[in-house]
C-alpha cells in the first residue's frame, strides 16, 4: 500500500470539513453568535435606538434578576432601582452621542437591598446612511472585585489589629486637612503612651496584649467625633487629633476623658487588666505646621508626662522647646567637640564603708563647652544620642580610664577598679568583643572594669540584653544596678538579674532623717545581704549617714563627706595619702 496516499487523505478530509462548517455558519451567522452570547458571563443587552430593551442573554437576565419577558420593550434606565440621578444618564447619553461609546459604572440596589456595581460599556450601531439603529451594552458585576479593593486599600491605610488608622494615613489625612484650613483655624495633636502595656504582654502573652489593645482603641474611637482622627503609630502608641479646639480647659477636659477610658480595666478571659496612659500634647499651627514636628513636640511632652505630672498629661510649652533648641544646638557641636577634646573625665572615689579603705573610682563624664561652659551628662546625652554619636563617645570613655588606669598601676601601685556608667545607652547594641580587645591594647584586664547600669533599663530583661550581659560576665567585668530607689524597680526580678551589686540612689538620703528613708535604705541592704549582691551607696553627705550604713553592713559609701569627684591630677596626691 502506498503510504503517502494515506498520509495525504486524513488532511485533505479535515479541510473539506472545515470548509463545509465555514459555508454553513455564512449561511447562518446569527446562529454563532447567539451562540456566544448565551455561554459568556458578561450580560449582553441590544436597544434601540431610543434605549428601549430588544434582546438580552442569559447572564443579562442573572445580573438583573429579571427574566426576558420583564426585560424587552423596557427603557434600560427603569430595569432596577438605580442609585443615579437623571442627570447622570443624560451625561452617559451626550457622551455616547459624542463619541459613539461610553464606559463606566453604574450602581443599583438587588432584590436583598445589596448595594452593587456594575461595569457597562456601550456602543452605537449606525446604518449605512449613519442613523443609530442600535445601542449594544456589555455589562459585568464588578461589587465583589469593588469590596475586595475597598478592603486592601483600608488594610494599606489602617491599622489590621484595631482598626485604627495606620502612619500612612495620618500624614495624608493630616496634610489634606491643613491644606482646607483658615489661617485662625487649629488642631491640637494627642500623642498617648499606654503606661503598663508591656508587663501585659509579658506575663499573659501576646494573644492577650492583642485583645488590650483593640478593646483600647475601640473606647478611644468611641470619643473621637468623624472631624477628629485615631492613629496606631507603634506597638503600645495611639496619636489623636482633634480639629476646631477651643479652649485649654476644655481640651484638657478631652484629654482627661480619654485617658479614663484607658483606666478602666480590660477584662480578657478570666483577667482583669488595668493599663493606664501618659499624654503629651501639640498645636498646630503655633508649635508647628508639618506633622512630624507636632508628633515630635507631643512626644516630648509625653515623656514629661509619663515622668513627672501626677495627671498623666502634658502640653508641649515653652522650656520643652527651649530644650528641644538646646539638644540640637548640641547635637550640631558633638563631632567637632570630640575632634577638639572638649570631653573629660572627672573620678569620684567609692570607699569601704567599714575602714574608708579606696574600694574604686567612678568615671564622671564632662564636657566643657566654649560657650555653655561645663555640662553634665544629663544634658547632652540625647544630644549624643541625636548626633549618632554616643558609642563613639562611649568607646572614648574607656579609652581614656583605660590609659589613666596603667598609669596609676604603673606609677602609684594602685590596684582598685573603675566603675563606668552606661546609662542612656542601648546596651543589646554594644558589641562585647571589640569594646573587651580595646581593653586589652590599653594593657588592662576587662575584670578591671564594672559597668553601671539604669534599673529603669535593666527591669526590661530582654534576650537581646541578657545574651549582651552574660558576655560581658563572662569577659570578667561587673554588673551594678544603680539609681536604686528612684524609677522602676521590681525586688521580685532582683534575684533573677546578673548583677553583682546595686547601688542607692542619693534620692534615698535626701530625707534621711525620716524613719520611712530608713526603714526603705534597711530593707534594701537585708535584701542585698540575703541575695549575696554588694551595696554602695551614693551622695552620702553626713557623718549619720555614714555611720547608720556602717552598722547595717553597706559595702560601700560615695558622696562629698568622704571624697569629691576629681581631676586625675588631683587623684594622684589623693591616692599617695
Amino acid at each position: 500500500m502506498d503510504n503517502s496516499k494515506v498520509l495525504w487523505a486524513a488532511p485533505t478530509a479535515l479541510c473539506q470539513n472545515k470548509s463545509d462548517r465555514l459555508k454553513s455558519l455564512a449561511a447562518n451567522p446569527f446562529n454563532l453568535t447567539r451562540q456566544i452570547m448565551n455561554h459568556i458571563q458578561e450580560g449582553v443587552v441590544v436597544m434601540d435606538a431610543r434605549g428601549r430593551v430588544l434582546e438580552v442573554n442569559p447572564a443579562f437576565c442573572t445580573l438583573s434578576e429579571l427574566d426576558n419577558a420583564q426585560l424587552c420593550g423596557v427603557h434600560i434606565t427603569n430595569i432596577s432601582g438605580s442609585l443615579h440621578r437623571r442627570r447622570y444618564y443624560r451625561e452617559i447619553w451626550q457622551q455616547l452621542q459624542q463619541h459613539e461609546h461610553w464606559q463606566g459604572e453604574v450602581e443599583h440596589y438587588n432584590r436583598q437591598g445589596v448595594r452593587v456595581t456594575h461595569q457597562l460599556m456601550l456602543h452605537l450601531v449606525k446604518d449605512s446612511q449613519g442613523q443609530v439603529e442600535h445601542i449594544l451594552g456589555i455589562i459585568d458585576d464588578v461589587s465583589q472585585l469593588k469590596a475586595s479593593e475597598k478592603q486592601l486599600s483600608f488594610l494599606a491605610h489602617h491599622d489590621a489589629l484595631t482598626g485604627a488608622a495606620n502612619r500612612t494615613f495620618l500624614l495624608s489625612w493630616f496634610s489634606q486637612l491643613t491644606s482646607k484650613l483658615t489661617e485662625h483655624e487649629s488642631l491640637a495633636l494627642l500623642f498617648i503612651d499606654l503606661d503598663r502595656f508591656k508587663p501585659v504582654n509579658d506575663n499573659f502573652g501576646h494573644g492577650v496584649g492583642d485583645q488590650v489593645l483593640k478593646e483600647l482603641a475601640r473606647r478611644l474611637q468611641t470619643q473621637i467625633d468623624e472631624t477628629g482622627l485615631l492613629a496606631r503609630i507603634g506597638g503600645d502608641e495611639f496619636v489623636v487629633v482633634l480639629p476646631d479646639t477651643h479652649t485649654i480647659a476644655q481640651l484638657q477636659h478631652k484629654a482627661e476623658q480619654l485617658l479614663t477610658q484607658l483606666k478602666i480595666p480590660v477584662k480578657v478571659g478570666d483577667y482583669e487588666l488595668s493599663v493606664g496612659a501618659s499624654m503629651g500634647v501639640s498645636f498646630y499651627p503655633e508649635q508647628g505646621k508639618d506633622i512630624e514636628s507636632l508628633l515630635r513636640y507631643a512626644d516630648i511632652a509625653m515623656y514629661q508626662a509619663k515622668r513627672y505630672s501626677s495627671n498623666k498629661i502634658c502640653f508641649f510649652g515653652h522650656s520643652q522647646y527651649a530644650q528641644l533648641q538646646d539638644q540640637q544646638r548640641l547635637s550640631a557641636d558633638f563631632h567637632q567637640a570630640i575632634t577638639d577634646s572638649q570631653f573629660f573625665l572627672q573620678y569620684q572615689p567609692v570607699l569601704a564603708t567599714k575602714n574608708k579603705q579606696l574600694l574604686s573610682l567612678e568615671v564622671l563624664l564632662r564636657w566643657q563647652h566654649p560657650q555653655l561652659g561645663v555640662l553634665y551628662p544629663r544634658q547632652f546625652l540625647s544630644a549624643a544620642a541625636a548626633a549618632g554619636s554616643l558609642y563613639r563617645l562611649a568607646e572614648w570613655v574607656f579609652i581614656e580610664a583605660a590609659q589613666q588606669l596603667r598609669y596609676w598601676r604603673q606609677h602609684l601601685h594602685w590596684q582598685g577598679g573603675i566603675s563606668v556608667n552606661l546609662s542612656g545607652l542601648e546596651l543589646e547594641q554594644l558589641r562585647v568583643a571589640p569594646l573587651v580587645a580595646l581593653l586589652q591594647q590599653q594593657d588592662v584586664n576587662p575584670a578591671d572594669f564594672t559597668l553601671e547600669l539604669g534599673s529603669d533599663y535593666l527591669m526590661r530583661r530582654s534576650e537581646p540584653l541578657s545574651d549582651t550581659l552574660a558576655q560581658l560576665r563572662a569577659a570578667g567585668m561587673s554588673i551594678y544596678l544603680n539609681k536604686v530607689g528612684e524609677g522602676r524597680f521590681n525586688f521580685e526580678t532582683l534575684n533573677q538579674l546578673p548583677i553583682d551589686g546595686i547601688k542607692l540612689d542619693r534620692c534615698l538620703f535626701s530625707e534621711f532623717e525620716r524613719p520611712f528613708s530608713q526603714s526603705v535604705i534597711r530593707s534594701l541592704l537585708l535584701l542585698s545581704e540575703a541575695l549575696g549582691i554588694k551595696v554602695v551607696a551614693c551622695g552620702v553627705e553626713t557623718p549619720a549617714q555614714w555611720q547608720f550604713l556602717h552598722e547595717h553592713g553597706c559595702h560601700g559609701v560615695q558622696g562629698r563627706l568622704l571624697a569629691p569627684p576629681m581631676h586625675a591630677h588631683e587623684l594622684v596626691s589623693y591616692l599617695n595619702k
